[in-house]
């Protein structure tokens, strides 16, 4: 579910006075409350700037998803079962599953550093797979006379 930020802020908005009034009739400070509230708001903007810039990033050792639109492809068996080409299906069948989730990953838009942090392995590392998986792919296309050789 996506980060609704005005409502998260009104949700902060309105614990923060329950608390501030709770405080004053505790005797608290004005000056310490405000000091608080200063603080406790800069905590609040660093979350909201936190999760507004969160991408919802899939883990890869799980990539079965519960919903899926007709186009989408989210997942690995799904990207199979989207090929209709017996060839280029057993091109992608044959290719190591580690390379598929990079390309699944790529695809939905990671960066490849984003990619090589989540995976832990090094971007140059993803790099040479996508590469791999894209002559793999031109080798592919050529074969069936899709694109023409330079």
């Amino acid at each position: 579910m996506a980060y609704n930020k005005a409502g998260e802020e009104r949700k902060w908005r309105q614990w923060k006075e329950k608390e501030e009034a709770l405080l004053r009739t505790l005797g608290m400070d004005e000056e310490a409350i405000q000091e608080l509230r200063r603080s406790d708001w800069e905590d609040f903007k660093a979350e909201r700037r936190y999760q507004d810039h969160r991408a919802a990033f899939p883990e890869y050792q799980d990539w079965e998803s519960t919903v899926m639109s007709e186009q989408e492809v989210s997942n690995i068996s799904a990207l199979l079962n989207s090929v209709s080409d017996k060839q280029l299906f057993e091109v992608l069948w044959n290719t190591d599953k580690k390379t598929l989730q990079f390309l699944l990953l790529k695809m939905m838009g990671f960066s490849g550093r984003e990619i090589s942090e989540k995976m832990e392995v090094s971007e140059n590392t993803i790099n040479t797979k996508i590469k791999s998986g894209r002559t793999t792919s031109r080798y592919f296309l050529l074969s069936l006379g899709i694109i023409l050789a330079n």
